[in-house]
């Protein structure tokens, strides 16, 4: 499996420049990491973000069923710069420390 481009990688990272986010490769993809936190992929072009009951999110991006086996939700790279991105990321890295 092969790795994003890194200019796809760095278009994801720019529109979250506000944010202390950082990747890793891992598993052929970008894991990316808020405050320290896991909260999703890059890979394929796309950012998978993990599924925290967000509420703000466009009515496009699939919300994943509680059967099925990734509760992630796929952000396809049209929304690199969508004003509600790097809150989205934000809000995950904080739920996700709060749930320990």
């Amino acid at each position: 499996m092969a790795y994003e481009d890194p200019q796809v990688v760095q278009q994801w990272l720019n529109s979250l420049n506000e944010l202390d986010v950082r990747v890793r490769k891992m598993f052929g993809c970008y894991c990316l990491y808020c405050d320290g936190q896991a909260v999703g992929w890059i890979h394929d072009g796309v950012m998978s973000l993990r599924e925290v009951g967000l509420n703000y999110l466009p009515a496009d991006i699939r919300r994943p069923g509680r059967d099925d086996r990734i509760q992630e939700l796929v952000i396809p790279f049209d929304y690199v710069n969508a004003d509600w991105l790097p809150k989205a990321v934000q809000d995950t890295a904080d739920l996700r420390k709060t749930q320990g």
